[in-house]
């Protein structure tokens, strides 16, 4: 199963928050979340199989580095997925 791609676009209601987003030096990293779709994988394809009944993951979503303050690996990502039919989850982080 795919699911369809569905941009997240990061926003706060907080000054605080809205002062955590983004980066001084990187234009692309902390604007690449988003629900479905593939991933963007930052390095090699990692995509895993269930542990529970070993069949292939639906990728679900990716969760970029927010800002240089709550940067995740170098301007990394998780990676999300799920399993349909047992709704194992698991995640991946990879660094940039």
């Amino acid at each position: 199963m795919k699911i369809p791609e569905i941009k997240l676009i990061p926003a706060s209601e907080s000054d605080e928050g809205r002062e955590a987003i983004g980066y001084k030096w990187n234009a692309e990293a902390g604007k690449r979340h988003k629900l479905g779709g593939n991933p963007d994988w930052v390095q090699s394809n990692e995509t895993p199989y269930c542990s529970d009944c070993h069949g292939a993951m639906t990728f679900y979503g990716q969760l970029d580095s927010i800002g240089d303050n709550y940067d995740l690996a170098d301007c990394g990502m998780i990676y999300i997925f799920v399993c349909f039919d047992c709704f194992t989850t698991r995640s991946i982080l990879q660094s940039g």
